[in-house]
């Protein structure tokens, strides 16, 4: 290495390994050190800044597709209020199942039935009273005559809570975005553009 060194910095390997030379070999040693050092720091940080890329990158995808296990647990988002007009009725699905009865004598029987299992709403949730919000799926069941309004209580696409409740007790500032009882409307991407914000900083629609 110091025969190298010594043809590259142009200086005599004689002079150098002697006693005032070693001053010169201490100032190369520290310089290899320090590079060493930087070299090492700047693959650190760069190790770094690709993990919180990809993270970022992870919440992004979760936002654009409204996959409600990342939204779940996405650190950015906070859980929040929001209020929805349902469809006055809930489509169903015929689904297999079983079910038990007990007589008198405290037996108890099991037979195939065939149920209406309902399915889930799909609704635009309003977060705050300007209209910002999203479009979400989430289970209510049954819905009864006049209670086709919910609160949900949301953290992205995934809805922790969600429980119906009559017009009436929807807030007031809400009420001239949410529409009436008759006006609920299905999903339509031409009409109202895409479903939520990619944002995976932002629950709102911006």
């Amino acid at each position: 290495m110091l025969v190298t060194l010594s043809d590259y910095l142009g200086f005599s390997l004689d002079t150098t390994l002697k006693e005032e030379g070693t001053d010169m070999i201490d100032s190369i040693n520290k310089e290899l050190t320090a590079g060493k050092r930087y070299k090492k720091i700047v693959w650190q940080l760069a190790i770094l800044a690709s993990a919180f890329l990809f993270f970022i990158a992870i919440l992004t995808y979760g936002r654009a597709t409204q996959n409600r296990l990342i939204d779940r647990f996405n650190p950015f988002l906070k859980e929040t209020y929001g209020y929805a007009l349902l469809p006055e009725k809930v489509a169903t699905k015929k689904v297999r199942g079983t079910q038990q009865s007990t007589d008198a004598n405290g037996k108890t029987t099991t037979k195939k039935v065939v149920l209406d299992m309902p399915q889930p709403v799909d609704a635009y949730v309003y977060s705050d009273i300007f209209g910002a919000g999203e479009w979400l799926k989430f289970q209510v069941g049954t819905i009864p005559k006049g209670y086709n309004y919910a609160v949900v209580l949301h953290k992205g696409s995934y809805v922790k809570r969600a429980r119906l409740i009559t017009k009436g007790q929807v807030p007031t500032l809400y009420r001239s975005n949410i529409g009436s009882e008759d006006q609920y409307l299905k999903y339509d991407k031409k009409n109202f553009g895409p479903r939520n914000s990619i944002n995976p900083f932002s629950n709102n629609g911006i």
